[in-house]
């Protein structure tokens, strides 16, 4: 039986069809204070109120499941499911947890069982049965997605049946990558990342998506690091956060799985007390790639992740000369590198990591330098094309976009400022044939 417990302003209800309800997610979201971006609802006319709701915010609708006649309509910032409705009781009691079993009609009256007015203002997460979990692979791994981001804290059974069937997910069924990924990507965009990543890999979730780095629990490395593999990774996730709230989803997996191979390559050295990973960066690049891959991330996110893993180790020079010349080769991956490796050194503390404030220092002096000259990089060259060509008599070709690049160079280290310096230059590099190299 539906219980009536709870009003909502009609204000906060978007796109809501003439006849039908909110139903699940969004309504737990308003509940509680928070802003859903996502409104999934139940209405007779499914195509119709999707596209009305389209045509409402400059948006577009189509058809998400003709099986199941559900449609979507996407505004700005904004998403719209449309899927028909049957018996509203039925429904809301075949739903994952009683969180999500509220429905709310067009005049803000909320619905749902008793039990579900019971957990939202405690923050339970309470599974209605177990049976409801089983029904949707993917419903466990919202559970988690829920506690880490929602502090909803789930009650004794329904955190044995999260672990429970986290563990058969090991070895068994799984859902679609799509889905798990966009459960994942949700958790990490959020400042309490570290946090939920922890908690996935407690219930034994990181075992069934995230092997590989999951493989880190409890392979210690003494010297530099007080904390395993995966600690000491999930402690560089939470430094990065603390340090740049802003990072973006590259840094962020890329922090969470910069030493993903350790585990593999790990050997003693007896002579210095600790364990050595000889190649991990080279090796890890390309494991988090598979990982990646895996989960059906986009290929551009998945290069830059695989570059900022393969250069994680590649620490700045101490003279002023090797360093513009480091931030310049590098510059494609800055300032995303050195924002790694400060939040890689800020989570080793380890018993040879004594001087690790001065580093701290140093790479923050960096990336005060680095962020500094990004904002030279748009400066025009002395000379273009046209010029290099007149000067050297020479046609178009691959040898002008070679010197071009190598006169960039130089004006980046501050070897070439005005137009002179720029002539001789590039007469030097020709006569001297050191294009070629």
């Amino acid at each position: 039986m539906l219980l009536s417990g709870a009003r909502i302003a009609p204000g906060k209800l978007r796109c809501f069809p003439q006849r039908g309800y909110l139903v699940g997610g969004a309504v737990r979201d308003i509940l509680l204070g928070e802003s859903p971006a996502d409104f999934d609802y139940l209405t007779e006319n499914p195509r119709e109120d999707a596209s009305a709701c389209a045509l409402s915010c400059n948006g577009t609708a189509f058809l998400l499941d003709e099986s199941r006649n559900q449609w979507r309509a996407l505004c700005p910032g904004f998403s719209y499911d449309f899927s028909p409705l049957g018996d509203l009781q039925e429904d809301l009691l075949s739903r994952d947890y009683s969180v999500n079993s509220l429905a709310v009609n067009r005049q803000g009256v909320v619905m749902g069982p008793a039990i579900a007015f019971h957990d939202l203002p405690k923050r339970t997460l309470r599974a209605l049965c177990k049976a409801n979990l089983q029904q949707d692979l993917l419903r466990p791994l919202r559970g988690w997605r829920l506690w880490s981001l929602s502090s909803l804290r789930p009650e004794p059974r329904t955190l044995s049946w999260i672990a429970e069937l986290a563990a058969s997910q090991r070895f068994g069924a799984q859902p679609a990558a799509e889905r798990v990924r966009i459960e994942l990507e949700k958790v990490i965009s959020s400042q309490r990342a570290a946090w939920g990543f922890r908690k996935l890999l407690d219930l034994g979730f990181a075992a069934a998506y995230l092997r590989e780095w999951s493989a880190g629990a409890g392979v210690q490395q003494y010297g530099y690091h007080h904390l395993d593999v995966a600690n000491h990774q999930l402690e560089t996730l939470f430094q990065l956060l603390r340090l740049f709230p802003g990072a973006g989803l590259a840094l962020r997996w890329a922090a969470l799985l910069h030493d993903i191979a350790k585990p593999l390559v790990r050997q003693y050295d007896a002579s210095r007390g600790y364990f050595r990973f000889f190649n991990h960066a080279e090796d890890g690049s390309q494991i988090a790639a598979l990982v990646l891959g895996r989960l059906r991330q986009p290929k551009r996110l998945i290069a830059r992740v695989r570059r900022l893993i393969l250069w994680h180790m590649d620490t700045p020079p101490t003279s002023k000369r090797g360093l513009k010349r480091w931030l310049y080769r590098r510059r494609a991956m800055i300032p995303e590198l050195i924002m790694l490796q400060l939040a890689d050194r800020a989570a080793s503390r380890g018993e040879l990591a004594k001087g690790l404030a001065s580093e701290l220092q140093r790479l923050h002096s960096v990336l005060k330098l680095a962020r500094a000259s990004q904002s030279k990089e748009g400066a025009p060259l002395l000379l273009s094309g046209r010029d290099i060509m007149k000067i050297l008599g020479i046609e178009p070709g691959p040898l002008v976009g070679r010197l071009k690049d190598l006169l960039a160079q130089a004006q980046a280290l501050d070897e070439v400022t005005e137009r002179g310096a720029a002539v001789n230059y590039v007469k030097y590099l020709y006569d001297s044939g050191l294009t070629e190299t």
